[in-house]
């Protein structure tokens, strides 16, 4: 019946497992305490004090959080202050997958029962999350936000916030760019970077990401936006990446220093696969860490033998999407939402953005330098795309320990 209503051919239909929403089991008692981890409390986070507002102290420079290492809170208020400071006429946010009981969504409720312009971005085919987010819809359109639903053929994966403030006459903006879902509830298990930023550049792209949004447009053909710095499918995501690539090509083909990093949970679309074995063969030198689904085969004399994959499985699930370029040694960092997948590239609006400020970049390398230096919870594959174990004769490193450890050495204590 369900073959004949939907029009699907027999062949399309596999048969599934007995229970098929597997996330459920991560809700399951574990009463024994050999099976947990050693507690890592969340770093809370000292730059921002209580007595400032955020958007002050966002005001003087972009910020960045490194969930679940250190605490959420700070997205939170975020969400909570734009909810309550009278200087904010407007809140504009992507939402895909959120808590159960979120209080991201409830502080927008509450920022447009107070006569707030608050716009959402409903993505109702998250997969699994469907009733959650038609429930949530239900709710934020009660309240009177303005909710926008994506068309049935383009998925919105973007993970973006936009909050426009009216300051001594002045139109001020500060905006949430990050490589996860707004949700405290996966935020605790999940590693994403979230980037807080007043940055007009980054923000007025955003803005108009938002109208395109709002006039629910099927496709981004025949809409035109010139975005210069933030990457974003449909329109200039996947031909900024080859121009990046390209870039690292033509340095390698002169002699010169040539490197990509870059770490994803899915590799799959075959045109950038495509793009980094030419890379590879021209002497770029590309590390990797896919953490699943990967269609790219390293290690191959050739093709790919400047290409190393990495992944790491470990306590936390390992999820942020960073790109980072060598640039002749003035090293480009991107961070986004998007994996490189079909789905991805081409039937989604993903967001990928710069890292402009110094000190993130950095820090953003730092970290996945210690990542690519595991030694216990990572492996490497083989040109037959086998998972080998790292070879261990050097001191271990666990990656994901490491990171924790170096973020505690900031000593944040407190917000």
């Amino acid at each position: 019946m369900v073959e004949d209503k939907l029009g699907v051919l027999g062949s399309s239909v596999v048969e599934g497992g007995f229970y098929h929403n597997l996330k459920d089991l991560m809700g399951l008692p574990v009463g024994i305490p050999s099976l947990k981890y050693t507690k890592w409390p969340p770093l809370a986070n000292r730059q921002i004090s209580a007595d400032e507002s955020i958007f002050d102290y966002i005001d003087k420079g972009d910020c960045i959080f490194h969930a679940p290492y250190q605490s959420y809170n700070s997205i939170l208020r975020f969400f909570n202050e734009a909810a309550i400071d009278e200087s904010v006429e407007e809140i504009s946010v992507t939402l895909y997958r959120v808590a159960s009981d979120s209080r991201i969504v409830n502080a927008l409720i509450s920022a447009a029962q107070s006569g707030k312009k608050v716009r959402v971005l409903v993505e109702l085919k998250a997969r699994f999350d469907e009733a959650n987010n038609i429930k949530w819809a239900k709710k934020l359109k009660a309240a009177g936000a303005d909710i926008i639903y994506s068309d049935k053929a383009i998925k919105v994966h973007a993970k973006v916030g936009l909050v426009k403030r009216f300051v001594d006459g002045r139109v001020k903006y500060a905006g949430l760019l990050a490589t996860g879902n707004f949700n405290e509830s996966t935020a605790a298990f999940y590693t994403d970077h979230i980037m807080m930023t007043a940055n007009p550049q980054l923000l007025r792209e955003m803005d108009l990401l938002f109208i395109y949004l709002a006039k629910k447009a099927k496709s981004a053909e025949g809409y035109d936006i010139d975005f210069e710095h933030l990457l974003v499918a449909q329109f200039n995501l996947q031909s900024k990446f080859i121009e990046l690539i390209d870039r690292e090509i033509e340095q390698a083909r002169k002699g010169k220093p040539a490197g990509i990093t870059i770490k994803l949970n899915n590799l799959e679309e075959r045109v950038l696969i495509g793009k980094l074995y030419e890379a590879s063969q021209a002497g770029v030198k590309i590390r990797m860490i896919v953490r699943s689904i990967c269609c790219l085969i390293p290690g191959v004399p050739g093709m790919s033998e400047n290409i190393t994959i990495r992944r790491i499985v470990d306590r936390y699930l390992e999820h942020g999407r960073i790109f980072i370029f060598h640039n002749s040694g003035d090293q480009e960092v991107f961070m986004g939402s998007a994996d490189w997948m079909n789905r991805n590239i081409y039937r989604r609006i993903e967001v990928c953005f710069p890292v402009y400020d110094e000190r993130i970049r950095n820090e953003v390398i730092a970290m996945l330098d210690i990542q690519l230096a595991d030694n216990v919870q990572a492996v490497k594959l083989n040109e037959q795309l086998q998972n080998i174990r790292v070879d261990k004769t050097e001191p271990p490193v666990q990656s994901q320990r490491a990171i924790y450890e170096l973020l505690q050495q900031k000593k944040y204590d407190g917000v």
